[in-house]
């Protein structure tokens, strides 16, 4: 009996006590997870707007994020992640994350000319080896949270490897078949 509780620390044993004794931190955490990770993306997109220029590459760099993210709940939904303040924080560093790639792949097509085929072939002709790149280099920088026992670190192990993962099929993948079938023409 006392062996499967042999993982568990002090810290984690106080917080989920914590937890259960104060329902209302509930509700506060999902409003803040809400206000957080929407101001978060709107201010993603403001800023992409401004330093783009581009209101359709602005408005699909902004739901690659938030499809990101949403993929990114699912995930902690089926690893057993729960919402609480350490995710909710790391939730809205993800968002910070994700908007990276999508953002470098939407502004280098809108510096290229000709249709929107050559465009997103150029594209990730251009940027997409470093897109690449930075999502492996971030994937290193985060490895060896996978080896902490605290749960802070196995939390934002688990969180930031699926936001690199989604955030890269995002930037590489989907958002150029997007611009490909419906991006803003400049021939």
């Amino acid at each position: 009996y006392t062996l499967c509780y042999a993982h568990y620390t002090l810290y984690t044993i106080h917080y989920t006590l914590y937890a259960m004794l104060c329902p209302l931190c509930y509700r506060v955490i999902e409003r803040e997870l809400y206000l957080g990770v929407g101001l978060s993306i709107m201010c993603v997109f403001i800023i992409v707007l401004l330093l783009i220029g581009d209101p359709l590459t602005s408005v699909l760099i902004a739901l690659c994020v938030l499809s990101t993210i949403c993929g990114l709940l699912g995930c902690m939904y089926y690893w057993d992640i729960v919402i609480d303040g350490v995710a909710v924080i790391n939730l809205i560093l993800a968002v910070g994350l994700a908007v990276d790639y999508s953002a470098h792949v939407g502004h280098t097509f809108l510096l290229i000319k000709g249709s929107r085929e050559h465009r997103v072939i150029a594209t990730l002709g251009t940027i997409g080896v470093a897109v690449l790149n930075g999502g492996l280099s971030t994937f290193l920088a985060i490895m060896l949270l996978s080896l902490s026992e605290s749960y802070v670190f196995r939390i934002m192990f688990k969180q930031f490897f699926v936001t690199v993962i989604l955030g890269l099929g995002h930037g590489l993948i989907i958002l150029p078949v997007i611009l490909s079938l419906i991006g803003s023409d400049h021939t």
